[in-house]
């Protein structure tokens, strides 16, 4: 009945969600999982304060705002049952995912991750890398855990709150992500889109880059840079922050609106307050080398970049940086309705 009518599979069990796909495959073969309070909610000796750090995560304070209906988040075991400890003293369902692992670290990102390696059955008391379910919804927090062991991400995203489009976008993106671009649907999507122009124009409210400098105003990969339900959706997180949190987010908005540059094998640089100019049949990005960002530029790139004001673009998909020719692109987000090259 998951296969063919998973609603009404979830209604003899007194589910009733929205936006049931129409097809949850259950798992080709057994699943070992314990189900008991270490398990779920972490050893008890672990129920302290959290760190004040992940207070101030974007997604959790959009969940306490009430702008999302669901919380994932990945950290180690101790600070997660800290977490969760703290959000459920404040009314909150919350549950450890049913597996552990080890972030796999891409390159250039100054330790983000994309990918996940060696994942196995959850063991209480291992430290392991686990996913943390918050939600003010038990229901919701018990079919997230479901859609975590049994792999359904289509519907785990729609139970974040991710556009319907992206949750499928993601399924078809993901294979050649994972294998191709360390999984970073991103870039994947940034090279097939910006193609050989050395400049992408984007809507800063799509900019998903900014997450690998510490500022993120969405958790999911949008279907495509012009996704309505995206635009909309980190719109509607901005308003949420700004409401609780004024100062937080005019600094993601600012870092948002900044021409960053990727770079793929080198890393990104981010130019607060930069501006793309296009001048004589030539692209230049004019920037304060006080205001500049990077991460993964170990090569000598990232002093280069601090050591001038301006860059110049190539014919093709690169960059001129002291005097070597980096492919790449700038993401221009200053014209908040521009979506194409």
């Amino acid at each position: 009945m998951l296969a063919n009518d998973p609603a009404t599979a979830l209604r003899e069990w007194q589910w009733e969600p929205d936006a049931v796909p129409e097809s949850l495959p259950p798992p080709m073969s057994a699943i070992s999982v314990r189900m008991d309070d270490a398990t779920l909610l972490g050893p008890v000796e672990w129920c302290t304060e959290p760190d004040a750090a992940q207070l101030r995560q974007t997604q959790l304070r959009l969940l306490l705002a009430g702008a999302k209906p669901l919380g994932l988040i990945h950290g180690d075991e101790r600070s997660l049952v800290a977490l969760a400890s703290w959000a459920q003293a404040r009314g909150y369902y919350a549950l450890l995912g049913p597996y552990q692992f080890s972030p796999q670290q891409d390159r250039h990102k100054n330790g983000y991750s994309n990918r996940t390696a060696t994942v196995t059955a959850a063991s209480p008391g291992s430290g392991a890398w686990r996913g943390l379910l918050i939600s003010t919804d038990q229901q919701t927090v018990l079919l997230a855990w479901l859609c975590q062991l049994f792999g359904w991400e289509r519907f785990l995203g729609g139970l974040l709150g991710y556009p319907s489009c992206c949750c499928r976008a993601f399924e078809e993106h993901w294979p050649r992500a994972a294998a191709g671009h360390e999984g970073d649907v991103g870039l994947m999507l940034l090279e097939e889109s910006a193609g050989m122009h050395p400049v992408y124009k984007m809507n800063w409210a799509a900019n998903i880059f900014a997450r690998y400098f510490g500022r993120e105003i969405l958790q999911h990969f949008p279907c495509q840079w012009h996704c309505s339900g995206t635009v909309a959706m980190a719109r509607r997180h901005l308003a949420a922050l700004e409401h609780y949190w004024p100062a937080d987010a005019l600094e993601i908005r600012t870092c948002l609106a900044s021409p960053m540059l990727a770079a793929p094998g080198h890393g990104y640089a981010l130019f607060h307050g930069g501006r793309v100019v296009r001048k004589h049949g030539g692209i230049r990005l004019i920037y304060d080398p006080d205001r500049v960002e990077t991460i993964g530029m170990n090569d000598g790139l990232g002093r280069a970049i601090a050591s001038s004001r301006q860059l110049t673009a190539g014919t093709v998909a690169n960059w001129r940086i002291a005097d070597r020719a980096v492919p790449g692109w700038v993401l221009d987000t200053s014209h908040p309705d521009e979506m194409a090259v």
